[in-house]
């Protein structure tokens, strides 16, 4: 999985569409789902990570850093997001095709001579869209993030125009899927002609998904609805949706699972690899999260001793009437 310090092609392609949102308040509705994002910071912690359980079973030479970022590596470590803006934008196949795809697998510094050499073989913007002619509508959201930390968080955020992609409709990840594979299978048999070196990975559904989790995937509300048609509409083997958690099945050194919540705003909110046993190996949960689940028991703790309170007033109330 390549890293989020790389500078997002997307973050530099869209800053100006989602400049024209980026104030914007009010959540927009469009067919079968709405927009849940809101202006705010979101803290996350690292909340345990066994690394001796992660090289037997996870990877045995990569780290959390390889899918997360900084120091996610680390017990404790600090991550932070803000939410700037957002906008309602639609795509033809070479905006994502340039925005979701390629950052994903490529380095940055390759991309541009990448797209140099697409340009030179014929495959610029107005080819492409020509060939795939499906266009899809989508919001896309803008925030600031700072990634793990042990330490103290820096005053300018790591990335500030990291983006969150929510598409509208989520059957539309079939085609883009689709339209993606048929197009790397042409490039690569140039590629092979031109540069062995650069291929693209013909991708299957799951690992599709996999590489969009990494890449700013968002749901729209309702949550769960979302992601059930999401996977329906890729035909994902290995992923299984429970109310708001995508819970995907992976083998690395060996079989693992990976349980990811999505909290009120349709973005992660909790990250959690377990073993065959349902030990969690790592597990990332958001401070507001639990800020919200304390804030709901004192809530209710509240509420309960206010109606005992109002019941023992009141039958006291009722043996002083009946004394009388």
């Amino acid at each position: 999985m390549k890293k989020n310090t790389k500078i997002s092609i997307i973050g530099v392609s869209l800053l100006g569409i989602i400049f024209l949102g980026m104030f914007s308040t009010i959540s927009i509705a469009n067919g079968n789902y709405n927009i849940a994002l809101t202006k705010g910071t979101e803290m996350f912690t690292v909340a345990q990570y066994d690394e001796a359980a992660w090289k037997t079973t996870v990877n045995s030479s990569t780290t959390p850093s390889n899918w997360f970022e900084g120091d996610s590596n680390h017990t404790g470590a600090k991550s932070k997001y803000t939410i700037k803006g957002w906008n309602y934008v639609t795509w033809e196949f070479y905006d994502v095709f340039v925005s979701l795809f390629l950052p994903a697998i490529f380095e940055f510094e390759e991309l541009f001579l990448l797209l140099g050499v697409m340009n030179g073989l014929g495959y610029n913007e107005t080819t492409i869209n020509t060939n795939y002619t499906n266009s899809y509508n989508l919001w896309v959201g803008l925030r600031a993030v700072w990634n793990f930390t042990i330490g103290s968080f820096e005053e300018d955020p790591t990335n500030a125009n990291d983006p969150l992609l929510i598409f509208q409709n989520p059957t539309d990840f079939d085609d883009i899927l689709n339209s993606y594979n048929n197009l790397s299978a042409e490039l690569n048999s140039l590629f092979a002609i031109i540069s062995p070196k650069i291929s693209f990975p013909i991708l299957e559904p799951d690992e599709f998904l996999w590489l969009f989790i990494f890449k700013g995937l968002t749901l729209g509300t309702p949550f769960s609805s979302y992601l059930e048609e999401l996977i329906t509409a890729l035909d994902c083997k290995n992923a299984t949706v429970s109310n708001n958690v995508l819970t995907i099945n992976r083998t690395g050194e060996s079989d693992y699972t990976v349980e990811i919540a999505y909290g009120s705003e349709g973005i992660m909110s909790s990250f959690v690899v377990k073993d065959v046993g349902s030990s969690i190996i790592y597990q990332i949960i958001s401070k507001n999260s639990d800020l919200v689940f304390y804030t709901i028991i004192i809530i209710l703790i509240i509420c309960i001793g206010s109606l005992g309170a109002y019941l023992i007033f009141r039958k006291r109330k009722i043996n002083r009437i009946r004394n009388k």
